[in-house]
């Protein structure tokens, strides 16, 4: 199989606490692995490992096998993007700078051609009308959608979403759902922290289940969520469904 992520005994300290302690788990390429578990359990620790948002402490992460370091995270970070809780749109600057602001930047793309492709992907997803909006006057679910086709300015290889609709309104979680589920059909290789059951359900080629910083279970969803293999996991699932 063709992995395009592959981790080998990633472990992570803050100080005694010990969040991740020795995870190895291997992205095949147009995989979307939805990460379940409690809270705490270590699962955005886990994406921002891989983003290199936060250092490991110790363990190797490869992208497409090439090891990730700080000398190439630059680079790494174009390939796996990341749609984060809270959105991260920056608030002094408009929808288009917001959108713009990493490729031209990056020097990836010419401000024009930025815009244009900036347009086309709001247009896509009806907010056209919100290009020159300052984040401040968009509703929650508007700023999520943002920030996911912020991530897909890039044209990444892998995209990581950490809990994309825990902020969000009910009302506003069905759109972002939907988006997401579209950028996966759509043949975009992801890995999803979410707590949303019916979704992960719908969504998954695989479910990994993470407590206390390891992997303790993985399968298909219908192996995970109609015949679970561990107590832990049949008691999470009694408690969630």
């Amino acid at each position: 199989m063709d992995n395009i992520i592959t981790i080998k005994n990633l472990k992570k300290h803050y100080g005694n606490n010990e969040v991740l302690r020795g995870i190895n788990f291997s992205l095949v390429k147009n995989e979307n692995v939805v990460i379940l578990g409690p809270s705490g359990s270590g699962k955005s620790t886990f994406l921002r490992c891989i983003n290199h948002i936060e250092e490991p402490t110790s363990g190797e992460i490869y992208f497409n096998s090439t090891l990730i370091t700080n000398k190439n995270i630059q680079k790494i970070r174009q390939d796996i993007g990341m749609v984060f809780q809270h959105f991260n749109l920056i608030n002094n600057l408009t929808v288009m700078d917001n959108l713009i602001l990493a490729p031209t930047k990056l020097k990836i793309m010419e401000r024009e051609a930025a815009e244009k492709k900036a347009h086309s992907l709001l247009r896509h997803i009806g907010l056209s009308s919100k290009a020159y909006s300052y984040p401040s006057s968009l509703s929650g679910g508007q700023k999520q959608r943002i920030a996911i086709i912020r991530s897909m300015m890039l044209s990444p290889k892998v995209l990581l979403f950490d809990e994309p609709t825990s902020a969000l309104d009910p009302e506003s979680i069905g759109d972002v759902l939907s988006l997401i589920r579209e950028v996966a059909n759509a043949g975009m290789t992801t890995m999803i922290v979410t707590h949303e059951m019916n979704f992960a359900k719908e969504i998954a080629s695989r479910i990994i289940f993470i407590d206390k910083g390891k992997i303790i279970e993985e399968g298909t969803p219908t192996e995970f969520f109609t015949h679970p293999q561990t107590p832990r996991v049949r008691e999470f699932l009694q408690k969630v469904l």
